[in-house]
């Protein structure tokens, strides 16, 4: 089968790490890059393979030998971007978070329902490849685990170093949708949402957020309009409560832990590279024995090969014509826990998320 032919839109950062995904040979090639900055495409145009170069996205979508558009913008353009790639008849890859709130989720749902041979996905998939969650995933959904009923989500970043300087939209919730719960937030709920499956359905969310602040004097994060940390906790139809809690930039170490716990079983992991831990560890009391902890042989995720699986698994999908993970139905729960996590902490009461 010939390759998607994408076009990619943004020359920041994270193009330059996607880029293997258009050069390792196979289902996906990048043939046109879209930048205002002319010296940041000049410079990401060899990494990505292209010659083509053009300042307005326009062009790409107007282009009938380009199939697919990557998305690699800040927060506030993929609404209208993605808006824009479906009514010219491409598929879209949209970096994280995917929207803003729900409703621009909904937008997409309804204009994607006319346009339904086209497929649309997020990067906040990245950690779905790794064998352990695709391992937990197949446990859960065969019930190996017993009556789920119990899930802690805890991530706790270190401090960046001095002198870190982000983009002035990362400070501004405007074009962003918040800090940490938006840079971070959509790839912790994209995992549980691909692990858990059909009991991944929130209702009711209790959170409270906190801005980053400076650790001392010469040690300030580079932006403090934005939160960075927050605690929630959700809770699902049937009954499966989630505590979900990322802290950044604070006095303490490093901490990546994901606990999940039933009836008959229990797994610990995480999602993202961490080698000096276990990559799933299953627990289980087997009659009158200790409890018996087994590291399982699945494959830890790999960095390479997260960064570019969104882009691997949207060519997939459109090759065999299915729905890819983190597609819009999916982000529709994402950001509704999103919207209900801002709402909660701003009144200090729960909401409750609806259909």
């Amino acid at each position: 089968m010939k390759p998607i032919r994408y076009g990619v839109i943004g020359a920041g950062v994270i193009s330059t790490y996607m880029a293997r995904a258009f050069t390792e040979g196979r289902d996906s090639v990048a043939v046109a890059l879209a930048e205002v900055n002319l010296e940041a495409a000049q410079k990401l145009a060899p990494v990505l393979g292209v010659t083509r170069l053009v300042t307005d996205y326009r062009e790409l979508l107007a282009d009938p030998e380009i199939d697919a558009v990557y998305l690699a913008v800040p927060p506030f353009l993929h609404r209208p971007m993605t808006l824009d790639a479906l009514r010219a008849g491409k598929h879209v890859c949209c970096e994280k978070p995917f929207m803003l709130t729900q409703a621009e989720v909904r937008e997409v749902i309804a204009l994607q329902q006319t346009v339904p041979h086209l497929r649309v996905n997020c990067a906040s998939s990245r950690y779905l490849c790794a064998g352990t969650a695709v391992r937990a995933r197949a446990m859960v959904a065969a019930g190996e685990l017993g009556q789920l009923y119990h899930v802690s989500y805890q991530q706790v970043t270190g401090a960046p170093k001095p002198g870190t300087q982000l983009p002035p939209w990362r400070n501004d919730p405007a074009k962003n949708g918040g800090g940490i719960s938006f840079d971070w937030g959509p790839y912790d709920l994209d995992w549980m949402n691909f692990v858990l499956g059909d009991l991944f359905r929130p209702r009711v969310v209790f959170g409270t957020m906190g801005n980053y602040f400076p650790l001392t004097p010469e040690r300030v994060p580079p932006c403090l309009n934005v939160d960075g940390h927050y605690s929630a906790q959700i809770i699902c139809d049937s009954g499966l409560t989630i505590q979900w809690e990322r802290r950044a930039a604070e006095h303490g170490p490093t901490r990546h832990t994901i606990e999940l716990r039933g009836t008959q079983g229990g797994l610990d992991t995480y999602f993202m590279p961490m080698p000096e831990k276990p990559g799933l560890q299953h627990h289980a009391h087997v009659g009158t024995a200790d409890l018996k902890t087994t590291v399982l042989p699945d494959t830890p995720p790999d960095w390479n090969d997260s960064m570019v699986h969104p882009i691997r698994e949207l060519s997939r999908a459109i090759l065999e014509h299915r729905a890819p993970s983190s597609s819009p139905a999916d982000n529709l729960r994402i950001h509704g826990i999103l919207d209900a996590l801002i709402l909660s902490a701003r009144t200090q009461q729960a909401v409750r998320i609806a259909d």
